[in-house]
């Protein structure tokens, strides 16, 4: 009987550190990007960097710079461009919260398309309405901190390798 629940509870402890998509976010969407989109009302998981926030009467619109999701729906740290997506809730989004380059994942329908002028270039690009909204949390950056060993005092013969550990870097908050 103990040994049964030490391995139940060691299976759930396990299973609990995988990556899974967050509630709001789940369901089955076609694997369809903001470029390939043709403004039919089908339904999407998208994300990306929020490049600006539009708030309007009744609504507020993010502009997307769409990016591949991760298996737990969370963009991937790339210079992939999958394609750019207006993508609308209704209510206030704060533009303080909601800054430019901050990850978010969104699930909706496609409703049409806008057209943004950026620089001298007319952009169409898809515009979603939103059901769901996952602003995801910074990440760390990361450091590679070097620790030369004493050449003479090493395991092998000849100077010690070096060593690299992933350090976060200790810096105030910065806004982009």
């Amino acid at each position: 009987m103990i040994r049964t629940s030490l391995l139940l509870s060691s299976t759930l402890v396990l299973l609990s550190g995988c990556a899974s998509i967050p509630e709001p976010l789940r369901g089955d969407f076609p694997t369809s990007t903001p470029a390939q989109a043709d403004g039919n009302s089908q339904a999407v998981r998208w994300g990306g960097r929020v490049i600006d926030v539009l708030p309007e009467s009744g609504q507020t619109c993010l502009e997307v710079l769409g990016m591949p999701l991760d298996a737990s729906a969370r963009p991937l740290d790339l210079d992939a461009d999958i394609g750019r997506f207006r993508a609308c809730k209704s209510g206030f989004l704060d533009p303080a919260v909601f800054i430019s380059g901050r990850e978010v994942t969104i699930t909706g329908r496609v409703d049409g398309e806008v057209t943004r002028q950026i620089g001298d270039y007319s952009y169409r690009m898809p515009k979603v309405s939103v059901d769901a909204l996952l602003l995801w949390p910074e990440r760390p950056e990361i450091e590679q901190i070097r620790i030369h060993s004493d050449p003479f005092f090493g395991p092998w013969w000849g100077p010690a390798p070096v060593v690299m550990y992933p350090w976060p870097l200790a810096r105030p908050h910065e806004r982009r």
